[in-house]
């Protein structure tokens, strides 16, 4: 229905022109002005607005007529709840009324009806009408961004693509909204190949979050601290002419419209947030937790990026996909759950490996690194197929899992950290904290994970062509990368509990679980993993032992003492010659400081040894408990409590352990021969005059007042001070 005009000026002449006549006066706007934030009295009023005492009482007198001014109880002059609105309105137009010409070529009939009235919060903006000053306004907000920079533009803006990507590479997060029928294909073959990588990155990079509009009607660059806003030509076009704002009100307005229109567009990246997952995590954060899926590209120049900036942003990041990170590592710095999407066979359906680097190589390598202040992080379910050095490796945070992964290697050789005449070292997981911080006082848990690392048996059963691996008088020759050290797990510089339970540990030839350098405080249990090797040992640090399951020392390479370690219902089996089940040794280091285990519990494991040497081997160790464990095969001694001399204030000796209970009924002791015979020194073989002698214990001359309850068929050497023996 159509209105006549005339009718409007009928229904609006009685107040509508007396209200623009009372308005239009310099004096009583600049009053209105003064009283828009705080109320005054005449005196106050009339200083605020430069006019004597009568001007300002009349002036304020035809403002009351008109309902725009009121008198508060106290004296003081206000807005009217209709004169700040009256007000407003006045601040449009005058902010039209400024930038007229502009405003005459340009339109805002685009934008939505909430923000057209409030175009006066810009009133404060600076205009720029030169199109090169204007460009380097665009530019200043991106250098100087320090969180976050939102864009709203009509088509990439290719000429900042380098400072764009500098400012994703200092961690600032971008939104980006493009219309639909310019979103710029990353492939293009116009672009430069560096071009084409960098937009290839800004997709998969959670950094950087893209959606698409039917239409973009308005550019916008906005900031944490500024941003630019320009209109389009009344044809429709960008001539990079338009504001810049810095006050709060014009950052409000720029940031709230950003926000109106990405709730309106639609997601363009191919890294997605999600908002439920099946499985629990295995850390609770207490505290909401934003999820998001990064897939993997298996292109280090994309993966890497993505990766890390994902575990620096994000609470729980969802790893999709093959991720080839080549020669990089991930640093973990905050709280954060990380897991592979998906399990078949019981095997993870995320892959994550490195490829492409030097070997030999002295530096030391991480595929992830956990270092951070009291931080609790999960890894879970990822496979890892190959790495260099370290696969998982931690420094400092408050508590740890590692659950569910998959960690294997082809072979080690090639893969390890060289330590000159100490061999090339891979480790699949180092748990505890550094020198100085220890460990993660909140826990540590190693669960449900796989490792392997020689899944060709040919590669890593075999050292030489020729087989005289298989003579026990061979050592491989480490300096010259023979064979590598393979270390399945190091718990080590811990200060509270951490828990081992349910592992697969295959093919390590040095050490399959090894315990050492944690502090007094630390509580350590292993149970109910199997360790289980088919290849040659690696015979480390001069050791006459090929390679053992379950290592356990109290100082090796800082001076410690102290810890509880449990070694419960674990099974180790090893089918190459001179392996040892378990041993655990007291300090291999002599500095102040150094010491035993407070407490140590071997019980309830099954070991089986082909060709061992030792089932159990406790040197330079008091107060240890062997009970009840069963041990098979064919080995030198079941038992071997080994001491030595004290070393200054640092006690040696083997004392007080407990041997008791143990099954040795299926167990083969191999008779003395020309490789025992060779090296009888008292700590590898004891006898004399070049004749060895075997048996089912032997407590050395350097133990006391240890316990030993056998069968009455089984041998026993004691050449030590007030052991005890009891047959039953």
């Amino acid at each position: 229905m159509n209105i006549p005009i005339d009718w409007f000026i009928m229904s609006y002449q009685e107040y509508l022109y007396d209200l623009f006549f009372e308005i239009s006066s310099q004096e009583r706007h600049k009053i209105l002005l003064s009283l828009k934030n705080e109320a005054f009295n005449l005196t106050k009023l009339s200083q605020q607005s430069g006019l004597n005492l009568p001007e300002t009482r009349r002036h304020i007198s035809r403002l009351m007529e008109v309902d725009l001014v009121e008198r508060n109880p106290d004296g003081r002059y206000s807005l009217t709840h209709f004169g700040l609105r009256v007000l407003e309105i006045v601040e449009e137009i005058a902010f039209f009324s400024h930038h007229k010409d502009y405003f005459l070529t340009h339109s805002v009939d685009y934008l939505p009806r909430e923000f057209q009235v409030k175009l006066r919060d810009l009133s404060n903006s600076e205009f720029h009408d030169n199109i090169l000053n204007f460009i380097r306004k665009i530019e200043i907000v991106i250098k100087e961004a320090e969180k976050e920079v939102f864009l709203l533009v009509d088509q990439f803006p290719l000429n900042h693509l380098s400072i764009i990507m500098k400012a994703i590479e200092r961690g600032v997060n971008f939104k980006i909204i493009e219309p639909k029928n310019r979103v710029l294909n990353p492939d293009i073959e116009a672009l430069a190949p560096q071009e084409s990588l960098a937009l290839d990155h800004m997709k998969f990079t959670p950094l950087v979050k893209q959606r698409m509009m039917d239409e973009v009607n308005i550019l916008l660059i906005a900031s944490e601290k500024e941003s630019v806003v320009a209109f389009p030509s009344m044809e429709g076009d960008y001539d990079y002419k338009g504001f810049r704002t810095l006050d709060g009100i014009s950052l409000a307005w720029c940031r709230d419209l950003f926000q109106y229109y990405w709730q309106k567009s639609s997601d363009r990246i191919g890294v997605t947030k999600v908002s439920e997952f099946q499985e629990e995590p295995h850390i609770d954060l207490n505290k909401s937790r934003e999820r998001i899926v990064v897939i993997g590209r298996e292109r280090p120049e994309y993966d890497v990026q993505a990766l890390q900036d994902a575990v620096d942003l994000y609470d729980e990041v969802v790893l999709r996909g093959k991720f080839n990170l080549g020669t990089s590592n991930i640093t973990i710095k905050r709280s954060i759950i990380l897991r592979g999407e998906g399990r078949t066979k019981d095997i993870p359906d995320t892959k994550v490996y490195k490829q492409g680097w030097d070997f030999p190589f002295i530096s030391q390598e991480f595929l992830f690194m956990i270092r951070g202040d009291s931080i609790d992080v999960s890894i879970e379910n990822i496979h890892f197929e190959n790495f260099n050095g370290t696969c998982i490796g931690t420094r400092q945070g408050n508590s740890l899992a590692i659950r569910k992964n998959r960690i294997t290697l082809v072979s080690g050789l090639g893969r390890g950290l060289s330590m000159g005449k100490w061999g090339d070292h891979v480790v699949g997981i180092t748990v505890g904290g550094d020198t100085l911080h220890g460990g993660f006082p909140g826990g540590i848990m190693v669960e449900d994970n796989y490792l392997d690392f020689a899944l060709s048996y040919v590669r890593g059963g075999f050292i030489t062509v020729d087989g005289s691996e298989r003579a026990p008088e061979y050592r491989p020759d480490l300096l010259n990368h023979e064979a590598p050290i393979c270390l399945g797990m190091n718990i080590c510089r811990n200060s509270g509990k951490v828990v081992v339970r349910n592992n697969i540990v295959k093919n390590m030839n040095s050490k399959g679980i090894y315990v050492f350098d944690n502090r007094e405080t630390s509580d350590i249990q292993i149970h109910n993993n199997m360790i289980y090797s088919e290849v040659f040992g690696a015979y480390a640090y001069n050791s006459r032992m090929a390679g053992v399951g379950i290592f356990v020392h109290s100082a090796w390479s800082e001076p410690r003492r102290g810890a509880k370690v449990e070694v419960l219902d674990n099974k180790i089996f090893c089918e190459k010659i001179n392996y040892c089940g378990i041993a655990v040794h007291g300090p291999a280091i002599y500095s102040d400081g150094a010491g035993k285990l407070g407490k140590c519990i071997i019980k309830d494991n099954e070991i089986e040894l082909s060709n061992g040497l030792y089932g159990i081997q406790i040197r330079k160790s008091d107060n240890t408990e062997i009970l009840e464990n069963k041990i098979t095969g064919k080995v030198y001694y079941a038992l071997q409590v080994n001491g030595s001399k004290n070393r200054g204030k640092i006690k040696l000796g083997a004392n007080s352990n407990i041997f008791s209970n143990n099954d040795m009924d299926h167990l083969e002791i191999k008779p003395s021969d020309d490789y025992s015979d060779k090296h009888v020194d008292n700590y590898t073989f004891t006898g004399s005059e070049g004749k060895s002698s075997t048996a089912h214990i032997w407590l050395n001359n350097n133990s006391k007042e240890n316990f030993v309850k056998i069968l009455p068929d089984e041998t026993f050497i004691d050449q030590g001070t007030a052991n005890k023996v009891h047959r039953e």
